[in-house]
């Protein structure tokens, strides 16, 4: 037969006091974790409180804004209302080969053609341009082949003839400098082959040393155009061609060719 031991406890009311009021002395932070299980936390009371500034008291960022003499003189000297509404496009850095007379060409983002200036085109606009839908997927390039291969296949084809690309006239457009003015009439489209958004023509090159452009130069592109406005079988102004600012970055800018003339 199992047999439990029994003990005798003896119950001492002045230690069984002396652990009330130890317990009743904690802080309550460290009473509520030492009864959840958790760790205790130390803190202190003696932090100075966080000045942070409220959302609502932080002024809104500020729309970007074309350079005053926009309105004030280039406009009026193109013969356009001055009141037109002008699109930001695209920021972009001048490359080497914007200005490179092989080249003959001025390159605009991608990004900035398809978020901000294909909106401001009609259907004719956008189809003079190749800008109409989507650019095709590039196809993949064909594996390399190895020296032998390549000569047999050589052989047999003869020589392989470069792809032509599909020839579009572009879409008419002016480039405009503040110091240089207005270019004669480009021609603005997009490529097939790289879907790169280009102008170029004949007087691109003059243009575009006329702007004292230098390479890493920062610059934004600005677009408006004027359409034809009639009033009672009067014409108040006549339809213009795209024009495209090409304006250098806060304090690089050159100045207006009327603000501080030669």
């Amino acid at each position: 037969m199992d047999t439990q031991r029994l003990a005798i406890v003896v119950y001492d009311p002045a230690a069984a006091e002396q652990r009330r009021a130890v317990k009743r002395a904690r802080p309550a932070t460290a009473s509520v974790a030492a009864d959840a299980g958790g760790a205790v936390v130390p803190y202190s009371t003696d932090v100075e409180p966080i000045n942070a500034v409220p959302l609502s008291a932080v002024p809104p960022r500020l729309p970007r804004a074309p350079p005053p003499c926009l309105r004030n003189h280039i406009l009026p000297a193109l013969g356009l209302r001055a009141d037109l509404p002008v699109h930001y496009i695209a920021k972009k850095t001048v490359t080497g080969t914007d200005l490179n007379g092989h080249q003959n060409r001025f390159r605009i983002p991608t990004d900035g053609v398809l978020r901000n200036l294909r909106p401001i085109l009609t259907v004719d606009e956008l189809a003079d341009a190749n800008l109409l839908g989507d650019p095709a997927p590039r196809p993949r390039r064909q594996p390399e082949l190895d020296a032998d291969t390549e000569g047999e296949q050589a052989g047999k084809k003869g020589k392989r003839q470069k792809k032509q690309g599909r020839a579009h006239g572009g879409l008419a457009v002016k480039l405009v400098d503040l110091d240089a003015g207005a270019s004669w009439e480009l021609r603005l489209s997009r490529w097939d082959s790289s879907h790169g958004t280009v102008v170029k023509g004949e007087g691109y090159l003059d243009f575009i040393r006329r702007c004292r452009f230098k390479r890493s130069d920062v610059v934004e592109i600005w677009a408006f155009k004027q359409g034809a406005f009639r009033h009672f079988g009067v014409t108040m102004c006549d339809e213009s061609p795209l024009h495209l600012l090409i304006v250098k970055r806060d304090d690089q800018q050159h100045g207006c060719r009327y603000c501080h003339p030669a």
